[in-house]
């Protein structure tokens, strides 16, 4: 039976395309990681039929669209909602624009970037991104600049600050905290057996410090803070490979046989799993629920046209089915669609 919802059947499209990337990916044979291997991502957007280097540029960072200026609507993000994100932008809100009769939208004229939060800060405040010996220009007034930001109330703050951002964000979704994305073949029931049994662990780097500060935060809670440090003496920091971007990171050590197990967000632990499920499995953290945190949509000061404003519109109806069916808090939970006052001192 076809799924006639935008939004759904764009995640399903989405997962379907990252499944059959997947099938490429050939695992480092060896015991011990001498020669990573790249994980295959999936394309996004439409095929406009131009060349294409393929490679190991998948490990660049996601820039999704065109980056020549000519973007009618421009996201900047960060990069831990990307699973149910992108099908919403590029799928689900030309469908719907096209359905009611409220825009028109060509996913080939949306930008999307997702990065980690305070890569975000620093490419919007310092004006550019180096993509190895490229420099991509940011800003008002250099083709590349956002209409939306996303991101939590901290990183967003420093944006206001920056007078990048404007006052409100409005809050459109909640993570679950930590999860469990552990090797298949791991004996691994809950948060207790995990820190007892996986050998090698990974989790989000230095380069992501908030990230990492509140994995830290959520396991000293929850399993204490001995243990806590137990588990990180198990820690795997650095690999071939390894971006600093842990959305990337988890799934790419793990599928290499760098580590056995990984703590990411809920959602994600319960993504890659789905999507590898003969090699990954998902084990979730109920208790780490208490310690999601939410995501907020802020406008740039940047010239409005009529395209942001029907994403908006559109954005913030759909996004109150479309985060929970990925595995985000109902919105009964939080304060689905709340002013979030950005701290502009």
């Amino acid at each position: 039976m076809m799924d006639d919802n935008p939004v759904t059947s764009g995640f399903t499209g989405f997962l379907q395309a990252f499944v059959g990337a997947a099938l490429g990916l050939i695992a480092c044979a060896a015991p011990h990681p001498c020669g990573a291997q790249s994980v295959s991502w999936p394309a996004f957007g439409p095929d406009a039929g131009l060349p294409r280097l393929d490679g190991l540029t998948d490990t660049l960072p996601d820039l999704v669209g065109p980056i020549d200026g000519s973007a009618e609507l421009t996201i900047f993000t960060e990069g831990n909602h990307y699973p149910v994100l992108l099908p919403m932008v590029l799928d689900g809100f030309p469908a719907w624009c096209k359905s009611a009769q409220a825009c028109r939208a060509d996913a080939g004229k949306i930008l999307i970037v997702t990065l980690p939060q305070q890569m975000v800060v620093d490419v919007l405040v310092k004006g550019g991104i180096r993509l190895g010996n490229a420099v991509l220009p940011v800003g008002p007034n250099r083709g590349i600049f956002p209409n939306l930001v996303m991101g939590g109330a901290m990183p967003l703050g420093r944006l206001a600050r920056a007078g990048i951002v404007k006052n409100p964000a409005v809050v459109f979704a909640r993570d679950r905290g930590l999860g469990l994305l552990v090797r298949r073949d791991l004996e691994v029931a809950d948060i207790e057996t995990f820190s007892a049994h996986a050998r090698r662990i990974v989790l989000a780097s230095e380069s992501e410090p908030g990230a990492r500060g509140r994995y830290r935060t959520m396991l000293d809670a929850l399993i204490g803070g001995e243990a806590t440090e137990a588990l990180l003496t198990r820690e795997v920091r650095t690999f071939p490979g390894r971006l600093g971007i842990q959305h990337r990171d988890i799934p790419y050590a793990l599928l290499n046989d760098i580590a056995d197990g990984g703590v990411i967000l809920s959602h994600l632990a319960a993504f890659y799993a789905q999507t590898y499920p003969g090699r990954l499995r998902h084990v979730a953290v109920p208790a780490a629920e208490p310690f999601g945190q939410e995501i907020a949509m802020a406008r740039t000061s940047s010239e409005r046209g009529s395209l942001p404003a029907a994403f908006e519109r559109f954005f913030l109806e759909t996004a109150r089915t479309a985060y929970p069916a990925a595995g985000f808090a109902t919105p009964q939970s939080f304060q689905y669609g709340a002013e979030l006052a950005l701290n502009e001192k």
